[in-house]
């Protein structure tokens, strides 16, 4: 089982971020299904602004914010 995690930069509102978080997981989601995995191998959380992996200063750190992960929980 894989977790698709995804994450923005710091630009626009919280909640907004959020619902873009989630939305950019889910499109990893939707994608790994077309190719064949199943679905009920897959699940995705957004977290928005707050796990940020760079500067959110700059807009090279807000880019490289602005990202999905892929985490195994289970085989």
């Amino acid at each position: 089982k894989i977790l698709i995690k995804g994450y923005t930069g710091n630009i626009g509102k919280p909640q907004n971020n959020l619902i873009l978080s989630n939305k950019r997981a889910k499109a990893v989601v939707d994608y790994l299904i077309e190719k064949g995995i199943e679905k009920v191998r897959l699940t995705y959380k957004g977290f928005g602004e707050t796990q940020p992996m760079a500067d959110n200063n700059s807009e090279e750190g807000r880019a490289k914010n602005r990202r999905t992960e892929l985490e195994i929980v289970s085989n």
